[in-house]
């Protein structure tokens, strides 16, 4: 039976209180005893007091012969006698049945010896002298019982005082453990649960067990660990719809860089319509009069040097114009049948002999590709042209390039690394935006990777990056191999077309 903790707390306090009360009363009792202990030794004093008047009235008969003094000598000794006999019981039990009776004896005798003084007229020394010993030995009998009913008083107050002292100390003792225990039990399953409450600020949800307490204390746990049940279930439901959020979060953001590209892309075709229009053909007037210039003016000329200076700038100029073009672009996707192993290669072959005065190496790793996959080719071409070609860039002299093709799921996936300076943290969130670029003093225009990332888009394919100073940049192509035309009619509606 589990007893409550008001319960225990009662129990504690009632059990030694009624000991010590029950000692309390027992105890009462021995004052009771020494009561009639004190009133005997009254009543003994009371027979010591007589016999002393009897030894009065005795001396008065001797002296002056008087009745009165015989009268009251008599009745001493009648009260003396009626004493004794009222007290009998105990004073067998103090100083024996024998003794007793010797006291009996010795006060007829004490009796006999007063008749015969007080009618024999001869010599009364003898009378005398016997009545006095008979007195001494009464009063002997009688000092010994007070002696004895005196020392029963003493044990007797020596064991209330034994008694008292033992209870109040067994009363302090037991409340006192029992305050403690009570305490210990509390204070133990408060620390179980100030650390519980500990891990559960850390997200850590432990219920108590094995609490031996009182029957409140372990309603409290149940409420607890019930409690505990209850935000694990709403933790985990709220982790669900966090993660639901999340994705939800993230399918936005997708369609709102989607649609923000798709802005992009629409803003980019206008622009590229305007700028070929009004560019394109005087800059292509201007090539060709200065080409005719070029040819007229004598090879010593300073200024055909000039001429040549200011022809390669406008072929750069169109080359922008171009690569703009490229960008915009809405034609829609010339899907054939390809073999991604002789693809990489090729590239492979033109970005090598591109680099041929570079001492920077290229290693080829493909595994588990299949022989054909669906797409574009000419423009995947360009694509791994384009990125093989940065990673020559970046490589310094006497390191290695490497592109490696394998299958994964649904995807052939290609990765080119390089082992140059890597590209900073600032900037990898930014280089497949347009015209953003690192090289400007090279020639860059900021729309290589911008069209890359459209082509591979396009296919329904993802492009990502990743770079460290330590170990180069890396970049990862999935291409979808189960890819068809119909497909890629969907880019049309995500504006992701070429």
């Amino acid at each position: 039976m589990r007893f409550k903790l008001w319960q225990r707390i009662f129990l504690s306090i009632l059990v030694p209180t009624l000991i010590t009360v029950a000692v309390f009363i027992y105890q009462i009792d021995k004052f009771k005893l020494i009561f009639q202990q004190i009133m005997l030794m009254e009543a003994a004093d009371d027979i010591s007091m007589t016999l002393i008047e009897l030894r009065r009235y005795e001396k008065n008969i001797l002296l002056f012969h008087e009745d009165l003094n015989t009268i009251l000598f008599y009745e001493n000794l009648k009260h003396l006698k009626r004493e004794v006999q009222s007290i009998e019981m105990v004073i067998v039990g103090a100083i024996g049945k024998d003794d007793y009776a010797e006291l009996q004896k010795k006060l007829s005798a004490y009796e006999d010896e007063a008749n015969h003084l007080i009618e024999d007229t001869s010599d009364k020394t003898a009378i005398i002298k016997n009545m006095r010993v008979l007195a001494r030995n009464i009063e002997a009998i009688l000092y010994d019982f007070k002696i004895q009913e005196r020392q029963k008083i003493e044990v007797s107050i020596y064991e209330i005082k034994h008694y008292l002292i033992v209870s109040i100390l067994f009363l302090i003792t037991v409340t006192s453990m029992t305050g403690y225990l009570l305490s210990k039990k509390v204070i133990t399953v408060i620390k179980k649960m100030e650390k519980s409450f500990e891990k559960l600020s850390k997200g850590e949800f432990k219920k108590i067990y094995d609490i031996e307490a009182p029957e409140e204390i372990t309603a409290l746990i149940d409420v607890y660990n019930h409690t505990i049940e209850r935000l694990k279930a709403y933790k985990a439901e709220l982790d669900k719809t966090l993660k639901s959020l999340e994705e939800a979060n993230r399918e936005l953001i997708e369609k709102q860089e989607t649609l923000v590209e798709s802005k992009k892309a629409a803003a980019m075709r206008l622009i590229t319509s305007e700028i070929a229009h009004e560019i394109n053909n005087p800059l292509s007037s201007a090539t060709l009069m200065l080409g005719m210039f070029y040819e007229e003016i004598d090879g010593a000329d300073p200024k055909k040097e000039d001429i040549r200076f200011i022809l390669m700038e406008i072929n750069r100029c169109q080359d922008v114009i171009r690569k703009l073009t490229d960008y915009a672009r809405k034609e829609p996707l010339n899907m054939t049948d390809v073999n991604i192993v002789r693809l990489i290669k090729e590239v492979s072959d033109s970005v090598l002999r591109q680099n041929v005065g570079k001492a920077v190496g290229l290693t080829t790793s493909i595994s588990d590709v299949p022989q054909v996959i669906s797409m574009d080719r000419s423009l995947i071409y360009n694509a791994l042209f384009n990125i093989l070609s940065n990673a020559f860039e970046a490589s310094p002299p006497g390191a290695g390039v490497e592109i490696r093709a394998s299958a994964e799921d649904a995807y052939a996936v290609i990765t080119i690394s390089d082992a140059g300076e890597g590209i900073p943290e600032e900037h990898i969130g930014r280089i497949f935006e347009p015209f953003f670029t690192t090289k400007k003093e090279f020639g860059g225009s900021g729309l290589g990777l911008p069209i890359t990332k459209k082509i591979i888009e396009s296919h329904h394919g993802l492009i990502t990056v990743s770079s460290s100073s330590e170990t180069g940049t890396v970049f990862k192509i999935k291409l979808p191999i189960g890819l068809t035309v119909e497909d890629t009619d969907l880019t049309k509606i995500m504006g992701t077309e070429l």
